[in-house]
């Protein structure tokens, strides 16, 4: 008879001349196993164990049958009972069992441990024998751990496969037990394989974690810190001939990879700054970092930020957004169309090259607020990592634009790390908002600074022993102490004219003449190149180093091997062109300024003109602008830098200040700004002025008067935005005159709908009107169709504000076949159209036609879901739901009012807010949800107030005098508001109709007249 195969570790089977035995119910097949392992056992103690729970007779047939059953499964007596009282397997039988060959302890005792004992086994009814199966479980287990590190602790030393395969076994079977972890690091440790040890550490802290929420012990720990200076020390050892020499750091790398791997695994990373002065080893440290952490874990995003971007908002992020778009690309991920409008209006690199913006801006419903721009970034920055965590790094923070920190704060706040990592230098000589930038962060706990002090003099004998072994004598390395101060970057190129075998005694004291020793030897063409790339302040493309060298891209090629090979300048891939740019700040400013000024100017304004060559006159210019101020300054072409000074902040001001609206605009509106403050702009727009007086020796040129021209047309906008009407006025009306005495149309109409704006903002109809008809007679004069279009909606709201409701009907019609027609194979004005038709809507409403006003509303709104432009639904909604209103669709009106509300807190648009407020206040008080209603009428009364619109200022009165009214009635509304209305019914009306008597709100008027004849 062949041997029977019984197999209790892992799944248990049992095999009979090859075919496994199929046992006919569990208890069967428990008893088997239990015999398997003892061998024998009582009749009673059978019974007790799988049939305690049943009479001593029953338990009994029980055992008789479930042996009989076995015997009939294998077709031989397998189980016999010599004596009456016991059971037992029968020993002539041949039986080959793991467990007997484990419980052996030989060599080959690991392989037959496959798996737990009786892995997955269970019998219902069967305490006892459950008890029995997991106590032998145990056993078996702690047997089998016992062996493994028998086998790794052996006199005679395993080889390094052998290690890794008990180690590995180990850690199956006891993940928490961080023992045979310590064992195969310390061996990695040894073998000099520091990656595999740094991988099993973070496995081990990933297991803990997310099993236990602990980290590891204290030993395990030390062991990750030896390896990473191990690790450290050999790339050391490695790189230091290349110049790539790092050393001293090894705490601050250290903290760095630790705070990186509770990133990756947990939710305890934080953001890190790393601070100290020029020439520390900030980015060196930083960069060593990030060659150590895996790129598979998390997306790395890098910029840089430089001192002559430091005026420019969002410079830095241009090189995140470029990385962002191909992440985006690459992971097919998807982001809404709303949030890629708002972003590429910052950001074009973020739009493809085929996709337009919708709109203009001065014609869009809103302007983009900051607070919208946070959060379009925050949202797509959620989309991309809930594939994968990002670590944004950014380099010299301390030139950082105030707007690019608000954005790193604000997306810190909402993400606290968990996601998203920032990784950060800075020179700790920064100004007083990178302090409060750091300070403010920290107090959340989400960012931490790792400075970085000067070598002391041990350090720097440490230093030069690892650079130059036995090289330099004790008293010249007192003078290299001396001279350097412990500072990293001079340290190193003190090392480097040493080790070229210059002649040191011809150095002067002073760290530059190091510095200046670099350069020697470079041949001329080498020198004309690095003046040349000096004068861009980050980095310069090899097609634009071509065209300034004036000589063909292969032969730059040549000349730039040689720098690269004297670790003067590095390749960069940006916006995936080849770069090029210094290996540190400090050589990139000595070759600059060592240079003639005339020399430097020649050479700004060339790379000015080139530079302007390339733009393709659309929105990705905007990124273009600054680097065209910096060398066209620095070159002294006072018109050029001032025509790209104006550009780039008009940009600014469009973005960030409230355009004047053109939807339902019969009330005034004080601008507010979220992005640029107003002491921001005003000191943008009185640089741009003072430049304007430098320049006044070309106020006859062209170009000058032109200039001149916007910059009026900029100060006007703001001063009236700002409320300052008088002046503002008087700005524009200068900037018409000098257009038109240069006639220039384009800007001449730009003022006459300046003025337009004024006139809706201030309510002044006539001048409204007046203006109006000048504009269409120009934009007629010079077939200027799509301002004919906007100008006749101008008109048609102006006839509305006029209550000539014919007029103004017959008129925006106009407007629509005319958008229609230039509109025909492209949908950009389409929310034009349904701008007027919410101005038909309101036409019918002003009518108390109520029910055809929705239906022009709901048409509005329709044409703003097909183009996916969320923004004009905001006033849509709210004009909807006070016809609903009005005409007793609380049901409907409540549906409007929610949808306008919820959009008003996704974009903060402030006009027409207080309107939803206010009627959501009433239909909260019908639903009997007073704590609400407060709520909303408060928000009302704050918004209203905000815009100082007479409009909306009166429907708010007129909310207030119904509410007042039913309190005299309903004893809980009187309770939730009297402390918050404590004037009489009368007096809310009567302050409604002043206010709406300013705007020829008619049905408002009458309605706010009948609940003043009412009684409290």
């Amino acid at each position: 008879m062949k041997q029977i195969q019984v197999q209790l570790f892992n799944t248990p089977t049992v095999v009979k001349d090859n075919t496994k035995i199929l046992f006919p119910y569990r208890k069967a097949e428990a008893l088997f196993y239990y015999l398997i392992c003892k061998k024998e056992a009582t009749r009673d103690e059978l019974v007790n164990l799988l049939w305690g729970e049943s009479s001593e007779e029953v338990a009994k047939k029980n055992l008789r049958n479930a042996m009989y059953q076995i015997r009939k499964a294998f077709k031989i007596d397998i189980i016999i009972s010599p004596q009456k009282s016991k059971v037992m397997i029968n020993p002539d039988v041949p039986l080959n069992i793991d467990i007997d060959t484990f419980l052996k302890q030989e060599k080959d005792a690991v392989e037959v441990y496959t798996g737990e004992f009786l892995q997955g086994f269970y019998i219902k009814d069967g305490e006892g024998f459950e008890n029995w199966m997991i106590a032998t479980r145990e056993t078996y287990r702690d047997m089998y751990i016992s062996l493994l590190y028998k086998h790794l602790e052996n006199k005679h030393k395993p080889a390094l496969n052998e290690i890794e395969y008990y180690a590995k076994l180990l850690i199956n079977v006891d993940p928490y037990n961080e023992r045979a972890y310590q064992i195969l690091i310390k061996q990695y440790l040894q073998e000099g394989i520091y990656n595999k040890g740094i991988d099993i550490y973070n496995r081990l802290v990933k297991t803990l974690n997310k099993d236990l929420g602990i980290e590891p012990e204290i030993e395990t720990q030390n062991l990750f810190d030896e390896l990473l200076k191990a690790r450290s020390l050999k790339e050391t050892k490695e790189n230091h001939v290349a110049g790539d020499f790092f050393y001293g750091r090894e705490l601050e790398l250290s903290k760095l990879i630790e705070n990186h791997r509770q990133f990756i695994l947990t939710d305890k990373g934080k953001s890190i700054i790393i601070s100290g002065e020029a020439g520390i080893g900030k980015t060196i440290l930083k960069d060593r970092f990030f060659d150590m952490v895996s790129k598979n874990e998390s997306y790395i995003l890098t910029s840089n930020c430089y001192q002559a971007e430091e005026d420019y908002y969002f410079k830095p992020w241009n090189s995140i957004f470029m990385g962002v778009a191909a992440i985006v690309k690459e992971e097919a991920i998807e982001i809404p169309n709303k949030w890629r409008n708002i972003i590429a209006h910052l950001f074009p690199i973020f739009t493809s090259d085929t996709s337009t913006i919708n709109g203009d801006a001065i014609e869009m419903l809103d302007s983009m607020r900051f607070k919208l721009v946070e959060d379009a970034v925050l949202g797509m920055f959620q989309r991309i990592t809930s594939k994968k965590k990002i670590i944004i790094s950014f380099d010299d923070i301390q030139w950082m634009d105030h707007m690019s920190l608000s954005l790193i704060r604000h997306l810190l706040l909402q993400d606290k790390n968990k996601r998203l990592m920032v990784v950060a230098t800075c020179r700790n000589e920064f100004e007083a908002r990178i302090d409060d930038f750091i300070a403010q962060l920290s107090n959340y706990n989400l960012i931490d600074t790792i400075s970085l002090n000067r070598f002391t003099e041990n350090q720097v004998q440490e230093f030069i022993d690892s650079a130059m072994p036995n090289q330099l004598s004790q008293e010249l390395v007192k003078q290299i102490y001396n001279e350097t101060e412990g500072n990293t970057f001079f340290l190193v190129e003190y090392l480097n004219a040493l080790k070229e075998n210059r002649n040191i005694n011809e150095m002067s004291v002073k760290m530059q003449d190091v510095i200046k020793s670099r350069f020697i030897n470079i041949s001329p063409d080498g020198k004309k190149l690095l003046d040349i790339i000096s004068v861009f302040f980050d980095n310069v493309s090899l097609e634009l180093l071509a065209k300034v060298f004036r000589k063909k891209e292969i032969e730059v090629l040549e000349t730039i091997e040689e720098l690269q090979n004297r670790y003067v300048i590095k390749e960069t891939i940006v916006q995936q062109e080849i770069s090029y740019q210094f290996t540190h700040q400090k050589l990139r400013d000595f070759i600059y300024q060592k240079q003639s000024q005339a020399k430097k100017k020649l050479l700004h304004n060339l790379i000015g003109e080139i530079t302007e060559e390339n733009l393709k006159m659309s929105k990705r210019d905007a990124s273009i602008y600054s680097k065209l101020i910096y060398h066209f300054t620095n070159s002294g072409n006072t018109l050029k830098a001032l025509k790209y000074r104006i550009l780039n902040t008009n940009i600014y001001l469009d973005f960030s200040h409230e355009l004047f609206p053109i939807i339902n605009d019969s009330f005034s509106i004080k601008e507010t700004s979220l992005y640029m403050s107003s002491q921001q702009a005003l000191e943008a727009i009185n640089e741009i002025e003072a430049l304007l007086k430098e320049a006044s020796s070309f106020n006859e040129s062209q170009e000058y008067i032109r200039l001149e021209i916007a910059f009026l047309h900029m100060k006007g906008r703001y001063l009236i935005r700002e409320g300052h009407y008088e002046e503002g006025l008087s700005y524009i009306m200068r900037m018409i005159d000098r257009a038109r005495e240069n006639e220039d149309h384009e800007l001449l109409l730009k003022g006459y709908r300046q003025i337009i704006y004024y006139s809706i903002q201030t309510h002044n109809i006539k001048l409204m009107e007046e203006y109006i008809e000048m504009a269409l007679a120009l934009a007629e004069a010079y077939n200027n169709r799509l301002e004919k279009a906007i100008l006749l909606r101008l008109k048609g709201l102006n006839k509305i504000m006029s209550i000539d409701y014919e007029a103004a009907e017959e008129t925006l019609q106009k407007a629509i076949h005319l958008f229609n027609d230039i509109s025909k194979y492209d949908d950009k004005y389409a929310i034009n159209i349904a701008a007027i038709y919410d101005y038909l809507g309101e036409i019918r409403r002003y009518n108390m036609e109520f029910s055809n006003a929705l239906k022009y509303y709901d048409k509005a709104m329709e044409m703003c879901k097909n183009i996916k432009l969320s923004r004009g639904l905001t006033i849509f909604n709210t004009n909807a739901g006070q016809a609903a209103f009005d005409m007793g669709d609380y049901e409907r009106a409540k549906h409007y009012f929610i949808n306008g509300l919820k959009l008003y807190n996704e974009f903060d648009v402030p006009w027409g807010r207080a309107i939803a407020e206010g009627y959501m206040a009433l239909l909260s008080i019908r639903e009997g949800k007073y704590k609400k209603a407060i709520d909303n009428l408060k928000r009302a009364d704050s918004y209203s107030q905000q815009l100082k619109s007479p409009y909306e200022i009166g429907l708010v009165y007129r909310v207030k005098a119904e509410i007042k009214i039913n309190m005299g009635t309903n004893k809980k509304l009187e309770k939730a508001f009297k402390t918050y209305l404590t004037s009489n019914h009368r007096e809310y009306c009567d302050s409604g109709i002043y206010y709406l008597n300013q705007v020829n709100e008619c049905y408002e008027i009458d309605i706010l007249k009948v609940l003043r004849r009412r009684e409290y």
